[in-house]
């Protein structure tokens, strides 16, 4: 009779396919990392191939279980339930919940395709007992007269015209406000923005295609006439044969001074750059633009629903984050629609 295998102490590496089998053979440890190194790339080439995931989704995936490997080469542990529950202690100690939460799941997601492919007898989150403390963190928001400073660092525009700013005044200044407008009007991610092309945006129509996580595709409306009327002028600039951001070789929408697509990176230096010239103060982040662009419709009573769509959210959970914020739409509707003052005035 065979006895039951030790999931907490042992490898749980050389199954054969048939239930309650000890592993085929106990493996050194370099030769179980070589094995789960060689696992790991026939996973993420499934990722790619038949699932059809992004590649920064890949490239994270990668990344978070290549850190497990090597963290239980280097510890000397075997593949097991007990090396994964010292892990979570590890990544508890040193990064925050979400990063926590995201680092599971890419793990959770690839021991359980190895037990599916009967790769492992059983996967090392069975019977453990995974907390994870989630604080709640409230989306950080711009200030909407600091968002004015950034975008009209020249004074503010005349209602349904066109203001001459300090952008209309050289090609990179163009492009960056064009940036700032959109990532303002349309609350897309920094990643988003970078992977827009120029067959993206129809101006006659007045919409963007985006493809967010996932390449999941949407559309978003460019209802802001100020972003409009910025974006036509950087389009002709864009498009144009002899303009100052012709380059027919790239479909990229936004280009840096070397004609290669804009970086993530580069976004973020130019809203660092576009503060310290408007002279504020905090510290602005890309994603902040897409919470202050939920957080005002919300407030302006928007549905979140609505919200959801915009933002691309699978979830209408992760949309709720930011009902937290938006306070002073819940004191006006009790202000001016209080059940009380109805009954009063039947």
């Amino acid at each position: 009779m065979v006895e039951e295998f030790d999931r907490n102490t042992e490898s749980l590496l050389g199954y054969d396919g048939v239930e309650e089998v000890q592993p085929l053979a106990v493996c050194t440890l370099d030769e179980q990392r070589a094995e789960l190194a060689a696992d790991l790339e026939l996973y993420l080439a499934r990722c790619t191939n038949e699932r059809r995931l992004d590649d920064k989704t890949v490239k994270a995936y990668r990344c978070d279980i290549l850190q497990f490997i090597d963290w239980i080469t280097e510890r000397r542990l075997n593949f097991n339930r007990e090396a994964m529950r010292l892990h979570l202690v590890h990544l508890n100690g040193k990064f925050s919940a979400s990063t926590v939460r995201r680092k599971l799941a890419s793990l959770r997601a690839w021991t359980n395709w190895l037990k599916r492919e009967h790769l492992i007898y059983a996967t090392p989150f069975e019977d453990l007992e995974v907390n994870v403390r989630q604080p709640l963190l409230l989306p950080r928001t711009i200030a909407l007269s600091d968002l004015r400073r950034i975008l009209e660092p020249s004074g503010r525009a005349q209602k349904g015209r066109s203001r001459k700013g300090a952008w209309q005044k050289s090609a990179i200044a163009l492009r960056d406000q064009t940036v700032l407008e959109l990532l303002t009007a349309t609350g897309i991610r920094v990643s988003e923005l970078c992977s827009l092309d120029v067959e993206s945006i129809d101006l006659s129509t007045q919409q963007l295609r985006v493809f967010g996580k996932g390449s999941k595709e949407r559309i978003v409306v460019l209802g802001s006439k100020q972003t409009l009327a910025v974006l036509e002028v950087y389009m002709k600039s864009r498009k144009g044969p002899k303009t100052a951001w012709a380059q027919p070789q790239s479909e990229a929408l936004f280009l840096s001074r070397t004609m290669q697509r804009l970086t993530t990176q580069a976004v973020r230096k130019i809203i660092r750059k576009r503060t310290q010239e408007a002279g504020v103060e905090l510290h602005i982040t890309p994603h902040m633009f897409r919470h202050t662009f939920a957080t005002t419709l919300l407030e302006q009573g928007v549905s979140i629903r609505y919200i959801q769509q915009l933002l691309g959210h699978s979830s209408v959970k992760t949309t709720e984050r930011y009902t937290h914020v938006s306070s002073s739409s819940l004191r006006a509707i009790m202000e001016e629609h209080n059940p009380r003052d109805v009954v009063s005035e039947a």
